[in-house]
């Protein structure tokens, strides 16, 4: 799943919500609104939040991931040069 639809589906799933719990306690139309609204919003930012969250994670895996890669790299040159030392 691409990470950009994370929160357009964490606002819509909680906007359904919003709208059933406010309909089953018999809000007037307003409220329901407002209370739409509010939780449509606050549920994007956080769902932009946790994709900042996940996108720093990837960055520092990606950087762990490359210094490991480069110390293999290393390692298996030296020992390419001690082999061909002892022949």
């Amino acid at each position: 799943m691409k990470r950009n639809l994370i929160p357009v589906i964490m606002m819509l799933v909680s906007g359904a919500v919003s709208c059933l719990f406010t309909m089953a306690r018999g809000e007037s139309l307003l409220f329901r609104m407002s209370a739409l609204l509010g939780s449509m919003l606050l549920f994007y930012v956080l769902g932009r939040a946790l994709c900042g969250v996940l996108d720093h994670f990837d960055r520092e895996n990606e950087a762990r991931l490359a210094a490991e890669t480069a110390a293999a790299e290393e390692e298996a040159a030296e020992d390419e040069a001690d082999t061909v030392t002892a022949e």
